[in-house]
């Protein structure tokens, strides 16, 4: 099952759904998150690739406001099914814990990922495929290592500067939306240059494409309620996530790399100054916030207080969690239920590097830019750990 060979009866399957699903496609709505100023807001992206999530690791995801599942979603499992199929399913699982999360359906910008049932779609489209504008062969790039196998000639790149193309893509996040248990995609790579696509186009054909490719976001920010660079809406019907805060086409990112210094500190306060919404997730870079968790990203939190604005989310962990004790280890009560209050204005950088940002329910947060070490001073104790100490 490695291999995950495609299954005609599951392409058919998806393209019955998008025949189905066609009429219903401009109705496509999800639901903007919860959001709250009384304590830190965390978000959950991962996936298991052995399966569904037990009913114990539902209990702690079901906590996080927002999850993503990502595209390995049940690769490794020994059921039947694609990858819109296996994340679906999850995110129903994650909605029927709880309907106020907003769940998020992954998806690749530029990658054509060959375990989506689309793929099977796209690789008969040869017509419409992106081509190095050099050697006129079909382009084909390697994705995230951590995802194997893959295929050795790498996959192809959606052209996005083709319309049809538009549509098959933005069809997949339309069609995740209409099962009623999606509310948005996250569009990896859709920021400017990813996956180095710039290296084989020349400045026509690069342009083309990078501009479709903002189209292709732009319609389903759209969509979902939103205008892209502008804030994201509180009334939203969804949300389309990009990458970067100077990305066209998009009201809402996640950095995914984030660390605790001062250039991911203004990275955040641009995006917030935007008035997007932000997913900042530590970078795995930092490997004690995977091998450590919650007790190792003290630093890393400060920073995210520092930057953050109204719809910004804190998250951390590998794309792939191996095990029930991973999932446990990413919610963090000490941070995630600790009161915090609005922001009693923005943050202010004093001379000696050191930054300071106090919040209305009495939490005060410093962070040194020469150390990149910060420093929470909560105002009081977590409500989860009171909860679960009362008789």
């Amino acid at each position: 099952h490695l291999t995950m060979a495609p299954c005609l009866f599951h392409v058919v399957k998806w393209l019955l759904y998008a025949c189905i699903a066609s009429h219903m496609l401009e109705n496509a709505q999800g639901i903007a998150p919860r959001w709250s100023w009384e304590t830190v807001m965390p978000f959950f992206h991962s996936c298991n690739e052995t399966g569904l999530w037990s009913d114990e690791a539902l209990d702690v995801i079901s906590k996080f406001p927002m999850v993503t599942v990502e595209k390995g979603q049940g690769f490794l499992s020994n059921s039947s099914g694609y990858a819109e199929d296996h994340i679906i399913t999850q995110l129903a699982a994650v909605k029927a814990r709880d309907p106020t999360i907003q769940t998020v359906f992954y998806m690749n910008s530029v990658l054509n990922w060959f375990f989506y049932a689309f793929a099977e779609e796209y690789k008969n489209m040869p017509a419409d495929w992106l081509y190095d504008s050099t050697t006129h062969k079909p382009l084909r790039l390697k994705g995230d290592p951590m995802f194997q196998p893959q295929p050795s000639k790498g996959m192809l790149v959606f052209n996005h500067a083709i319309p049809g193309v538009r549509s098959l893509w933005k069809d997949v996040c339309y069609n995740a939306v209409n099962s009623g248990v999606v509310d948005g995609c996250y569009a990896d790579a859709s920021d400017q240059d990813s996956h180095r696509t710039e290296n084989y186009l020349n400045a026509s054909d690069r342009a083309a494409f990078e501009a479709g490719k903002v189209i292709t976001s732009a319609d389903i920010t759209r969509k979902f309620g939103g205008e892209p660079g502008k804030p994201y809406p509180q009334n939203a019907t969804g949300v389309l996530i990009g990458k970067k805060p100077d990305q066209e086409g998009i009201n809402a990112i996640q950095i995914e790399d984030f660390e605790a210094n001062e250039e991911h500190i203004q990275i955040l306060l641009e995006a917030v100054a935007h008035g997007y919404l932000v997913q900042v997730h530590v970078s795995l870079k930092v490997e004690y916030s995977v091998t450590c968790g919650c007790s190792c990203i003290t630093n890393e939190l400060a920073a995210f207080l520092i930057g953050m604005g109204k719809y910004s989310y804190f998250g951390y962990g590998t794309w792939i969690s191996p095990n029930l004790a991973d999932v446990k280890s990413r919610w963090c009560p000490d941070f995630f239920t600790r009161p915090l209050g609005k922001p009693l204005g923005s943050s202010t950088r004093y001379a000696n590097g050191i930054w300071r940002r106090s919040f209305s329910l009495g939490t005060n947060v410093t962070f040194d830019a020469h150390t990149n070490k910060g420093t929470i001073d909560w105002s009081g104790p977590s409500t989860e750990v009171e909860m679960t100490t009362r008789p």
